[in-house]
């Protein structure tokens, strides 16, 4: 049974990774899986520690915030990229997961990766 657990935990995360320009929620990743939303709920949060919401929404902050430390490209332009649907959507949800203010966290120059893909 945990053989099963790892494989679909491991199936979710692997959608999750390769659409983590998307909006992305637990109704997505189980019908895409074919998955009861229920089952995959319980067993990812109890691999994980953290619910699929709360997973991609870290992994898509990260890859968002190296974009903002090692790109020139726009907020908005990096919010649209990263499955927001506006640049104000993006910066309360930036400050509200990573606790920087979004404007000087570009110029920081350092990146601090906040949620690597979980293996």
């Amino acid at each position: 049974m945990q053989g099963q657990t790892v494989r679909i935990v491991s199936q979710a995360i692997h959608y999750i990774e390769e659409h983590l320009h998307e909006k992305m929620n637990l109704d997505r990743v189980a019908s895409a899986l074919h998955y009861s939303k229920y089952h995959l709920h319980r067993i990812f949060t109890k691999t994980v520690g953290l619910t699929i919401h709360d997973y991609a929404k870290r992994r898509q902050l990260t890859e968002a915030a190296k974009l903002l430390v090692f790109s020139a490209k726009p907020i908005i332009e990096i919010a649209l990229m990263s499955g927001y649907e506006s640049q104000q959507a993006f910066t309360d949800i930036f400050r509200r997961y990573i606790r920087l203010p979004l404007p000087n966290f570009g110029k920081r120059k350092t990146f601090i990766r906040y949620s690597l893909k979980f293996i």
